[in-house]
């Protein structure tokens, strides 16, 4: 071969395969599905950090509400997708929830995804209307005890952390409160602050605003330790029920088989954002925690929280639909 065909061989092996497999992740905007509808209190958890991901990786996080079937549907869709990183699944703790909830999947959400990160973790909050005769969680028990299956608890949804949070309560204490699902929190909380159900489950942020103007009084916070929004409201672990402790937390996902460098890159991402000072700051005043978790942490972790609700959904004889 001549010298001088020497360059030109060189640059169409550049332009070839080879150079496609070399360009770095990203090298163009990345899809997040949410699986519920938007403006989702999901959707809201992913928008703190996202802005400063996108910077940090260098191109667009665009986020698209699939939902439907309780997440299942935008689930599905990124599970079929292509294992390349450019498409995601921002959704809560429900994903490890659905073989408990649904006797017919068409995916599974353990083996089909790869747990990329945490958004944040919030703790919960039981709530009852003002007016309410139940003063504190202690109270609610002993009403409980004196009275079963007569009290009601309001959820967001059938399979939802705050109505595992309520069954898992009544395993924990040996009562019996009833749950009342709703399509989502608002509805739940209207029926709450009009008196046809006694509890509520519920984010505290999505309950602070009637908190805060006296609509309704929080019992407990369901997190190990008091929370800086609440600092006056004790745990369920001091009102009774020891070593309770549980948050909603919001993850992210990719399709199986992504490669690691990829998971890694956008794990990274996650947890950088999550330690600067404005995102910190702005997670505070929603009483979300950041998360540290490193990709494999969170793997263990969403496979740790799989295996302890859908024992809970056995013992409180939930039945998958």
């Amino acid at each position: 071969m001549k010298l001088h065909h020497l360059p030109l061989l060189a640059a169409i092996l550049l332009s070839g395969p080879n150079a496609m497999a070399a360009t770095p992740f990203p090298a163009q905007p990345v899809r997040i599905v949410v699986p519920h509808q938007a403006g989702s209190t999901t959707e809201t958890f992913g928008r703190m950090l996202t802005p400063e991901m996108s910077t940090l990786l260098g191109q667009p996080i665009v986020i698209e509400s699939r939902p439907g079937a309780a997440g299942t549907i935008g689930a599905r869709d990124v599970a079929l997708s292509k294992p390349d990183g450019y498409t995601g699944l921002m959704n809560a703790s429900i994903q490890v929830m659905y073989p408990g909830i649904f006797k017919t999947l068409h995916f599974d959400p353990m083996k089909d995804f790869t747990p990329v990160g945490v958004f944040g973790f919030a703790p919960m909050v039981a709530v009852v209307r003002a007016q309410s005769p139940i003063k504190s969680f202690r109270d609610l028990i002993e009403a409980a005890r004196a009275r079963p299956a007569s009290i009601t608890f309001a959820s967001g949804g059938l399979g939802s952390l705050p109505h595992l949070v309520g069954e898992l309560v009544n395993v924990r204490s040996g009562v019996r409160i009833s749950h009342i699902p709703y399509n989502g929190t608002g509805q739940a909380l209207t029926d709450v602050l009009g008196g046809h159900v006694e509890v509520l489950y519920a984010s505290v942020a999505s309950a602070l605003p009637q908190i805060k103007g006296g609509k309704l009084r929080a019992l407990a916070v369901t997190s190990a330790a008091r929370i800086d929004l609440l600092p006056d409201v004790p745990t369920i672990a001091e009102s009774g029920i020891p070593d309770f402790d549980v948050t909603s937390w919001y993850g992210y996902w990719v399709p199986k088989d992504t490669p690691r460098d990829v998971v890694e890159r956008l794990n990274q991402s996650m947890r950088d954002a999550s330690a600067m000072p404005a995102v910190v700051r702005r997670l505070s005043t929603e009483g979300i925690i950041p998360s540290k978790m490193d990709a494999d942490e969170f793997a263990a972790f969403a496979a740790a929280e799989n295996r302890k609700w859908l024992d809970v959904m056995k013992q409180a004889n939930v039945q998958p639909n």
